[in-house]
């Protein structure tokens, strides 16, 4: 009896401990491309941007609007639009994004990678003009240090690091693309 109590508990906690794809920094080393088969892939990185909502004089963030505002914080957002170009419904869609290695000391929460929960059915239709349900946007919203508390050195290796290629895994029920993302729009506010 205490054996199956055991592999509930452990099927039930690594079942939650297991949010996306890939739980490390370390993105895999696969043979990763520029082009992609199936998809169009933009990427958009916003420096600075404050993304505080308030809904009547209340602040729906908790804490944020008072981090934003103590200027030792710079709020970094990543936003990756992935879009199915095929002629074929892709179902099952798991996305991973991984960032460069040179942000580990420098992002909030040390966390490198982002993505879509696994335990999300996402499918993507084939393209068509009446509905826009063939894509589907990815984000990440972090903190960096004050970039402009830093020193130029710092600065430097940091908006470095963003610029630096981010390695994207999708997976689908019938196949997996693994993508170099190398031309992205960054924003500084």
């Amino acid at each position: 009896m205490s054996l199956f109590i055991y592999y509930d508990y452990y099927s039930y906690n690594k079942s939650h401990f297991q949010v996306y794809l890939y739980q490390t920094n370390d993105a895999p080393n696969l043979d990763y491309t520029t082009k992609s088969k199936h998809f169009k892939v933009n990427t958009t990185i916003e420096i600075g941007k404050n993304n505080n909502t308030k809904t009547n004089g209340i602040d729906s963030t908790g804490n944020i609007q008072k981090t934003q505002d103590s200027n030792e914080f710079t709020p970094l957002n990543y936003t990756i639009r992935v879009e199915n170009i095929s002629k074929k419904k892709l179902n099952n869609i798991k996305i991973v994004a991984f960032l460069d290695k040179g942000l580990e000391p420098y992002i909030f929460s040390g966390l490198l990678y982002f993505g879509t929960p696994i335990q999300q059915r996402i499918d993507l239709n084939v393209p068509n003009t009446k509905k826009k349900d063939n894509c589907i946007d990815v984000s990440r919203s972090t903190w960096l240090p004050n970039l402009s508390q830093i020193d130029a050195d710092e600065r430097q290796k940091v908006l470095d690091s963003i610029k630096k290629p981010i390695k994207l895994i999708i997976k689908w029920d019938v196949g997996e693309e693994d993508l170099l993302l190398q031309n992205f729009d960054i924003k500084m506010y």
